[in-house]
């Protein structure tokens, strides 16, 4: 394994000695990954596009999400900045989780490829490809993530857009002639299931411990916070839609200016909530404790 290290660390010296006036693209690059990119471009499209293509572009990433971090935990695999040998660009402390698979580099491509699936464009599979590169590069770029991080996130989201892709349908059809507190029940027990999955992921490694050269970056590695955001993400998306089609049924459609309109009155509502709670919470939804694990729950939810 170290040689895999070694090759990795010396290519991404190879990268990061390109030129220096990449270091903006590939800021802009990392930021596209970040999950509130997503939560800005995804309310966009359910919105004002096609409503059943914005929700399930949300779900495949909460999907990915999940998984992602169960693997991370369980493979326990290091970041490049952690062994050395890289350039640090100040902000690589803040990844305090492990390295693989790459959770930027395969959000972005089970988001924008599972879109380019609806899209059916030639243009807009270019953009997708353009984009997925660039993040793809940018977390090498920036010292945070080795190639088979990438190419294991990349893995991960074509593995996820396939099941849905293939499943959906069939859950759809299932859950079809379900009533609404079923509905919600079922969304609920999923969230809580995936809890669950996060302590078990724990409780597995937790034999194996990490080197002590890790210990001034990993100090997110093992915390389930991470599975309770998305646990709550989730069981918000399922109520969410459930009450939308028996309560609030509505038109995407509309001129642009309507739909403009209609996007900064959401999407103000969804950053004064999202941060609003995040204030109101303070520390305590950071802490793992059941207070702080319930709290960000509802946070996300």
């Amino acid at each position: 394994m170290d040689a895999i290290y070694q090759f990795g660390i010396d290519l991404i010296n190879s990268i990061q000695t390109l030129s220096p006036q990449l270091d903006g693209l590939m800021d802009i690059g990392s930021t596209i990954g970040l999950p509130e990119f997503f939560l800005v471009l995804i309310p966009f499209i359910y919105w004002n596009i096609d409503r059943r293509v914005g929700i399930r572009a949300m779900f495949v990433m909460f999907y990915f999400d999940f998984i992602n971090a169960s693997l991370k935990v369980l493979f326990h695999e290091p970041r490049p900045f952690w062994l050395g040998g890289v350039k640090d660009f100040g902000d690589a402390g803040a990844e305090g989780t492990y390295g693989l698979p790459s959770g930027h580099s395969g959000r972005t491509l089970a988001v924008a490829g599972y879109l380019a699936t609806q899209v059916k464009r030639n243009w807009f599979w270019v953009i997708a490809v353009l984009f997925i590169l660039l993040v793809g590069i940018s977390r090498m770029y920036l010292g945070v993530h080795f190639p088979q991080d990438v190419l294991g996130g990349w893995l991960l989201a074509i593995l996820v857009i396939w099941a849905v892709l293939k499943w959906e349908g069939v859950i759809r059809d299932w859950l079809a002639d379900k009533s609404l507190s079923t509905q919600v029940a079922l969304g609920f027990l999923e969230a809580l299931g995936m809890v669950l999955i996060g302590f078990l992921v724990r409780f597995i490694v937790a034999g194996t411990p990490d080197p002590a050269e890790w210990s001034p970056y990993n100090a997110d590695a093992r915390t389930v916070t991470h599975f309770f955001t998305i646990a709550g993400a989730v069981f918000g998306a399922y109520a969410g839609y459930a009450l939308m089609r028996q309560y609030a049924r509505f038109d995407p459609k509309g001129s642009w200016g309507v739909r403009v309109i209609r996007f900064v009155v959401g999407i103000v509502g969804v950053l004064v909530i999202f941060y609003g709670l995040d204030i109101s919470f303070a520390s305590l939804a950071a802490d793992e404790s059941t207070l702080g694990y319930i709290l960000r729950f509802i946070r996300y939810a």
